[in-house]
């Protein structure tokens, strides 16, 4: 969706580890809107697009790997698996278990999974798939905010050696338009933030 005329462009880099078991635990990273944002004064953002792009800096130009899981040695068996889930949302969870499209305030999700299959001399099996849960478009109104969006992050079974034990980074673009918060605004809000 092309930029508007009252849009802003919003970016930010966060760093995230993954440590020697190729997890990252829960993570957040603060996506700060206090120019934009004000209950006192009426000021809020709706967020009409939210993108995200790992990165992988030891990498020669910066890539995140295709490949989240090593290969496993000829002659050996079983099933190795990967994950990843980024999401942005105005509440922080505990549990990225309890992290989801029907979650109260999160705007979108975005999840890679890889599975190895490896099967003795046959070789290995790889499946991948990458997923916007929710969409990244909330275009044309937008999903109105009053406070900071937080940006959340968790990783396991990412036993690639490009990734294992190293720092990586989440870069975060959003568009969104400043706008006058009223109080039909906030009552929708708090009607969102509610469980269904």
């Amino acid at each position: 969706m092309a930029k508007g005329a009252n849009d802003v462009i919003l970016r930010d880099r966060l760093q995230f580890d993954i440590d020697a078991t190729g997890a990252t635990a829960l993570v957040y990273g603060r996506i700060d809107l206090s120019d934009y944002v004000s209950i006192v004064e009426n000021k809020g953002l709706a967020i009409k697009e939210v993108r995200f792009m790992l990165r992988d800096p030891n990498s020669t130009v910066g890539n995140w790997p295709a490949l989240l899981i090593d290969p496993i040695a000829p002659g050996s068996t079983g099933l190795e698996t990967a994950n990843v889930k980024v999401f942005a949302t105005t509440t922080a969870y505990e549990l990225v278990t309890d992290v989801g499209t029907a979650s109260p305030n999160v705007l979108c999700v975005y999840t890679q999974s890889q599975t190895g299959i490896f099967q003795n001399t046959a070789g290995q099996s790889l499946i991948r798939l990458d997923d916007w849960y929710g969409t990244p478009d909330l275009h044309p109104e937008g999903y109105d905010v009053v406070t900071d969006l937080l940006i959340g992050i968790a990783c396991s079974g990412l036993t690639s050696t490009a990734l294992f034990s190293n720092t990586c980074e989440l870069d975060v673009m959003i568009i969104a338009e400043p706008k006058k918060i009223t109080q039909k605004d906030l009552t929708q809000m708090l009607t969102q933030a509610q469980d269904l």
